[in-house]
């Protein structure tokens, strides 16, 4: 069971699992917590994700396959080629000076 300093121990080796917009009620603090929990789950216990998401967070996750079910018909995407990632990206860009 997974429990690298988390107190986690629902994530078994070789599991498969299966989360549909796991970004909901989590902030973005949280969905990094979780993306670093994906990633140590996929490297030291032979894990699979399947990730239902629109969260560009979750979408940067490193060697992922991402398909994009709001294409017809379904394609493979990266994840900078991704619409809502853009539409994120415009937005921090135009507001660059905010951040600076």
């Amino acid at each position: 069971m997974y429990q690298k300093g988390t107190g986690i121990n629902f994530i078994g080796s070789r599991g498969v699992y299966f989360l549909d917009e796991p970004e909901n009620c989590l902030s973005p603090l949280f969905q990094i917590e979780l993306i670093k929990l994906i990633q140590d789950a996929t490297r030291y216990f032979d894990c699979q994700f399947f990730i239902c998401t629109h969260s560009p967070l979750l979408l940067s996750l490193f060697n992922t396959i991402i398909y994009n079910l709001d294409m017809r018909p379904v394609i493979r995407q990266k994840w900078e080629e991704l619409e809502n990632v853009k539409i994120y990206y415009e937005f921090f860009k135009q507001n660059k000076d905010k951040f600076e």
